[in-house]
């Protein structure tokens, strides 16, 4: 199986994806927007504008969800989420409440949409807060059972809520003011094959 991975450093959606792909050890191709790459092609497959992409066998996926699904399906091990219906579904919710819920209106280019006075800089603070707020009302449904996110293992949960959570500390957001997902954040890091995945290491 060929795998095309079309990124940009520092996008959350990428960022989920990547990790999936490196915790499970999968070869792929990386394309960084940052550099030469087709962009006629990359047009024709994507069709918002905008990564992450990925081409498997020359057949292309345009949503995260949708490529971190498919990678758990194709390449099952190690885990990303349980056998479990209930459990599975609840990393689901999770990752649900990140990508739909949480993630898009602190997107820079959607505040910009709404409110096209205000500079990169001027958004930070209203993308903090969201963040922040947000995650704090999904502190009651996270870990009641472990130290991971949802159950007693490593999922795509983990990954969605340590991204997000990440991107609001770049935004200005203090550990100390969100210290369950620090000490979340803080485990994840604990665990050798977790963190040397991680792609959002600084």
């Amino acid at each position: 199986m060929n795998i095309k991975f079309y990124y940009a450093a520092g996008a959350n959606c990428c960022e989920r994806v990547r990790w999936a792909l490196d915790f499970k050890c999968i070869a792929y191709e990386l394309i960084d927007l940052e550099h030469e790459f087709d962009e006629a092609h990359f047009a024709d497959i994507s069709p918002f504008g905008r990564c992450p992409i990925m081409e498997i066998d020359g057949r292309a996926l345009s949503e995260s969800m949708a490529m971190v699904e498919f990678i758990e399906e194709i390449y099952p091990s190690p885990p990303l989420n349980y056998s479990d219906p209930f459990l599975r579904a609840q990393v689901r919710e999770i990752c649900e409440a990140v990508n739909s819920s949480i993630h898009p209106a602190q997107n820079s280019s959607i505040i910009q949409h709404f409110r096209p006075d205000l500079n990169k800089e001027q958004m930070k603070p209203i993308r903090a807060h969201w963040i922040a707020s947000n995650l704090a009302k999904l502190e009651a449904q996270l870990w009641k059972n472990s130290s991971f996110a949802i159950g007693s293992q490593f999922t795509l949960a983990d990954i969605f809520i340590a991204v997000i959570y990440r991107k609001g500390i770049k935004l200005g957001n203090s550990p100390k003011e969100s210290p369950c997902f620090e000490t979340h954040w803080q485990h994840l890091l604990s665990q050798p094959g977790i963190k040397e995945s991680c792609p959002i290491i600084e």
